[in-house]
């Protein structure tokens, strides 16, 4: 029976399947892929790495399934080259993110986290001493509408917020049925209340949030990322909450993870941050758990998977 090796675990139906069809390894860990790969055909991530270096030492690998919709810790390109198939599960945590994001609104709006603290530490009478937004009227500003964020657009409808955005690949006929009114980057960044940055990790959006247009924001705007830590420059986004430049920020990834204990985006009031934890939903968890099984076993036995990232696989093999 062919070897599938699943670093980290996944929720139990999901599991139960892949056993109907294959040995199942359960690996130890996202930092074991070297040693666990071996005479495995299929793997299965969450967290782990599948790099050029793990593909060369298992000639025997056919398929790489990400448990979530990010493929920045597999080298997909060195996956097509040598005829690896890539499978993810780009819609089955969009709703959580999506909820994420607006809890991070609303959480941020009412400073709901210090309200917290202070009313349990006899802080009680220092409502006063800050001051909380009102969502209604209030402008968000999206950079990357993709799934998520075309989600968020939805769920945002009812908060009466203004709702703009930016997406090279995106134009305004294209989220026609979406209260949302395409433009600049620019735009986005000068005149936001808050600013969503939700686009996937690639060489070209290392870093794609940084000083400038941090700077551009208003000092009165909250800075959201439940994408991928490294899209927004973190020592860029720390210098501006300390310099005032905006308000505050909603974080649920990190440019290392998890952050260093004394990294200084913990230690600040004005932020809220969660563990990378957006997709953790129960739903969420099955149904990414349940995608990225099936599509091992689609591509295993030779069935065209549903979420295929590098389909040129297989257009070249008719």
């Amino acid at each position: 029976m062919e070897r599938v090796l699943v670093t980290e675990e996944i929720a139990a139906p999901a599991m139960d399947l892949l056993r109907k069809h294959f040995e199942v390894v359960q690996g130890s860990g996202p930092d074991h892929v070297a040693a666990e790969l071996a005479g495995c055909v299929g793997i299965l991530i969450r967290m782990a790495h599948v790099t050029a270096e793990d593909m060369a030492k298992n000639p025997q690998l056919r398929v790489i399934a990400k448990h979530g919709m990010g493929l920045d810790k597999i080298d997909v390109e060195e996956a097509t080259r040598r005829g690896i198939a890539v499978v993810n599960t780009p819609w089955s945590n969009s709703n959580a993110v999506a909820e994420h994001i607006v809890m991070f609104l609303l959480s941020l709006s009412k400073r709901t986290v210090l309200m917290d603290r202070l009313t349990r530490k006899d802080g009680f009478f220092k409502r006063d001493t800050y001051q909380l937004t009102e969502l209604k009227g209030a402008t968000l500003g999206i950079i990357g509408m993709g799934k998520i964020s075309r989600l968020v657009v939805k769920k945002v409808c009812g908060l009466e917020m203004n709702v703009i955005a930016y997406d090279p690949f995106v134009l305004q006929e294209d989220v026609k049925d979406l209260p949302v009114r395409m433009t600049s980057a620019e735009e986005v960044y000068r005149t936001s209340d808050f600013v969503v940055v939700h686009t996937s990790l690639t060489k070209d959006t290392y870093h794609l949030v940084g000083e400038k247009e941090f700077g551009a924001m208003k000092k009165t705007a909250y800075f959201i990322n439940a994408a991928r830590g490294a899209v927004a420059d973190e020592d860029a986004l720390i210098a501006a909450l300390k310099a005032g430049w905006i308000a505050g920020a909603g974080l649920d990834v990190f440019e290392n993870e998890p952050p260093a204990a004394d990294n200084p985006l913990l230690a600040m009031d004005n932020v809220i941050v969660s563990p990378h934890n957006a997709a953790l939903t129960d739903k969420a968890l099955l149904s990414m758990a349940m995608d990225s099984a099936m599509g091992i076993i689609d591509c295993l036995e030779g069935r065209t998977p549903q979420y295929l990232c590098n389909r040129e696989l297989f257009s070249k093999n008719g």
